[in-house]
């Protein structure tokens, strides 16, 4: 008997020795499981954070994870929880998911080949253009299958700045062309005529000194614009102005060219109301402006400024009796060089509608640029034939300056 309790006593020993140790083991492999459950969740928090499409795809491009980001690219609600998002198109091959021949391609060659693949993808989201610089690569997942891994960064608004750079210096070419050749042509014209002619020598003088003058007005107009969007420009502060102040010196300014074609400047301004402003940016936004009513306003017309307070903002609205501007250009006018092509048809004896004269094109764009520099807009109602109103609204109490973006 004593043997029995003996060999007894043993297993017991043993097996609850051996049931503390499972039982750690137990512990040790829940421990292990919960940190690779963290930090598989932390993984995919980061992946899900990440503002450019992430996807990975088996060997069969399958859908083994899709952040959220890609997943609203591709038409899923982008408001949907992240785990329903990612359960729900986990398996989903993806030609069915993309729809996009050239994303199935470019996954194929990288499992064909073993190497990284690039491509650029465009895409309509919400009715617009978007273009993505997209990554292809290698992902080794289970066993001894490859797959692939896809990365999409939207490059929209770096295609954007390619393109406004590409116009910019193509109007800027045309622009400066015409006047050069004008001058250019005048000038072998002056060089073969005969030096005691004077009256030819001196209109050839006067159509190179105007072309010369409308290159200077162009370069001069460019000069602001880098200024205006460069942020490192060095600047005055802001000062704390009397508004009627300003308006008057602009309407000094142009007071000859206003009395040219008997047009009167009428303002109305509250005598105290004052702006932090940069004043030399603010009298050169209202000197564009009218000059831009003179312009294309008839004899006899007048301009009128009109400045009220509505709320935290100062409201300057600037109103002629010009030949307006076409509904089909309203949208573009602040646009660099741009310029609406209309040539005035009869309107009978006595019209005061004037054709629209030349320019560099770039004025209302710097107008938009100032407003900006100060927080604040811009805008214009017009109709062909019935005037414009331009309408500058400036918050009233604004910071020192601050960078913007457009």
């Amino acid at each position: 008997m004593p043997g029995k309790f003996s060999v007894f006593n043993f297993f017991s020993r043993f097996f609850s020795k051996f049931a503390a140790e499972l039982a750690e083991k137990n512990r040790e492999l829940e421990v292990r499981a919960e940190a690779a459950e963290a930090e598989s969740r932390r993984h995919e928090v980061i992946l899900n954070s990440i503002v450019d499409g992430i996807i990975s795809l088996d060997s069969n491009l399958n859908i083994i994870h899709a952040n959220p980001r890609i997943c609203s690219l591709f038409g899923m609600a982008p408001d949907r929880v992240m785990d329903e998002v990612t359960d729900g198109v986990r398996g989903t091959p993806l030609l069915s998911f993309s729809r996009s021949v050239e994303l199935e391609e470019a996954a194929q060659l990288v499992l064909s080949t073993g190497r990284p693949n690039e491509l650029t993808l465009k895409r309509y989201i919400s009715g617009a253009l978007q273009h993505f610089q997209v990554l292809a690569a290698p992902l080794e997942t289970a066993g001894a299958e490859r797959g692939v891994v896809m990365i999409l960064g939207d490059i929209s608004r770096l295609v954007k700045l390619e393109q406004v750079r590409k116009d910019f210096a193509a109007n800027v070419s045309h622009e400066l062309r015409t006047p050069i050749q004008v001058i250019q042509g005048f000038a072998e014209n002056l060089l073969n005529s005969p030096m005691d002619n004077r009256e030819e020598i001196k209109y050839f003088a006067e159509i190179i000194k105007k072309n010369a003058g409308a290159m200077e007005n162009i370069t001069n107009d460019l000069l602001t614009l880098v200024s205006l969007e460069d942020e490192n420009t060095n600047r005055p502060p802001m000062e704390e102005t009397v508004l009627a102040l300003l308006i008057s010196e602009a309407v000094d300014m142009l007071a000859t060219a206003a009395q040219r074609k008997n047009i009167s400047i009428n303002v109305s301004c509250p005598p105290y109301l004052s702006l932090a402003l940069y004043k030399s940016l603010f009298i050169q936004a209202l000197i564009n402006l009218l000059d831009n009513g003179i312009k294309y306003s008839g004899p006899g017309t007048s301009i009128s400024i009109d400045v009220r307070k509505e709320g935290e903002y100062v409201i300057i609205e600037v109103k002629d009796e010009g030949i307006g501007i076409p509904l089909a250009h309203i949208n573009r006018i602040f646009e660099r060089f741009y310029r609406v092509e209309q040539k005035r048809k009869k309107a009978g004896k006595g019209s005061k509608l004037p054709a629209r004269e030349s320019g560099t094109g770039l004025g209302l764009s710097i107008v938009r640029h100032i407003a900006l520099i100060h927080r604040g807009t811009v805008e214009v109602e017009s109709h062909a034939g019935e005037g414009s109103v331009f309408t500058l609204r400036l918050p009233l109490h604004n910071p020192t300056f601050l960078p913007y973006n457009e």
